[in-house]
């Protein structure tokens, strides 16, 4: 399958995620179905749909027009054969239950025509237990969207464990026609990527707040001033890379303190991540001019 071949997306799940995924492929072109339960919580889909589109529409992003064609592109209903005859590419953002998720992917598999691929939004779950027994392994994927996922660009796309590197790359690929940012995940783990990192971050910070560290409020503060301010431009690598970590000393680096082996070799290299040690002082100005442009959006709007 190619994606051109992808032209109906079905959500199944019409809550908080799955009303935002839903507006993502469809303001993009797709003909998009949600389903849920009943009648009453689509209306509530609806509803969650028509106001986001309206917060579209008033912060410049997109038009009245594109508005108006991204609502109609999307139909709603309450019989999931409805949804699973019409798709070929189908997401479930449904409560985060392994028995549930069992339960759907297995009426998908029977009702579902054979291209059609399967995606799950979970990240405690993974997709060896969600498809255990369903038939397609082969089109079983990972896309799991962060809130509000109609405005969050980024996306962990991960391969079930029989998935084949067709529909691991088809997929990335319809994300990124749907404006997304496909971030490529080569094992399951509970968690995946992202929430692992969220979650060490919210450990450490609760931990120093229950010690009397700060209160909530300064270390919210901190962090969204310092490295959060940061991080629009840079993650953990690039930060690595343009503060000139790898250019100390290998005493200073402190390599030979590091447990992992993988990471210890890494370190000792002296080497970036990214950057081209030739470019260095260009992509430190190039970091600084995106500092004092956010610096200015966020904190200095009123002084100059």
């Amino acid at each position: 399958m190619q994606l051109s071949d992808i032209k109906t997306v079905g959500v199944v799940g019409g809550g908080t995620m799955g009303f935002g995924i839903a507006i993502n492929f469809a303001l993009w072109g797709y003909s998009t179905i949600i389903s849920d339960l009943s009648d009453e919580v689509l209306a509530g889909t609806e509803a969650q749909i028509a106001g986001a589109l309206e917060l579209f529409v008033e912060g410049g992003l997109i038009c009245g027009r594109q508005a108006e064609e991204t609502r109609a592109r999307i139909t709603t209903t309450t019989d999931l054969a409805q949804l699973a005859g019409q798709s070929d590419f189908v997401t479930e953002v449904i409560i985060e239950r392994l028995p549930d998720k069992q339960a759907l992917f297995s009426q998908l598999d029977q009702l579902c025509p054979p291209h059609t691929i399967f995606a799950s939004n979970t990240s405690r779950l993974v997709l060896s237990d969600i498809g255990a027994g369903i038939g397609r392994q082969d089109k079983l994927v990972l896309t799991h969207y962060f809130a509000p996922p109609h405005i969050v660009p980024g996306v962990e796309v991960a391969k079930g464990p029989g998935a084949s590197e067709e529909t691991f790359e088809l997929t990335c690929e319809l994300l990124s026609s749907a404006r997304k940012i496909p971030i490529r995940l080569y094992k399951e783990k509970s968690g995946y990527l992202l929430n692992r990192i969220q979650a060490a971050i919210w450990e450490e910070a609760t931990q120093l707040w229950a010690e009397g560290m700060a209160s909530a409020e300064d270390i919210e503060l901190g962090i969204i001033s310092t490295f959060g301010f940061r991080m629009p431009h840079e993650g953990p690598f690039l930060h690595y890379d343009v503060a000139g970590i790898w250019k100390w000393p290998e005493d200073v680096r402190n390599p030979q303190a590091i447990e992992n082996e993988k990471l210890r070799e890494q370190m000792l290299k002296g080497e970036p991540w990214f950057l081209d040690p030739a470019t260095f002082d260009e992509a430190v100005e190039k970091r600084d001019r995106e500092y004092i442009r956010r610096l200015k959006e966020l904190y200095w709007k009123d002084e100059v």
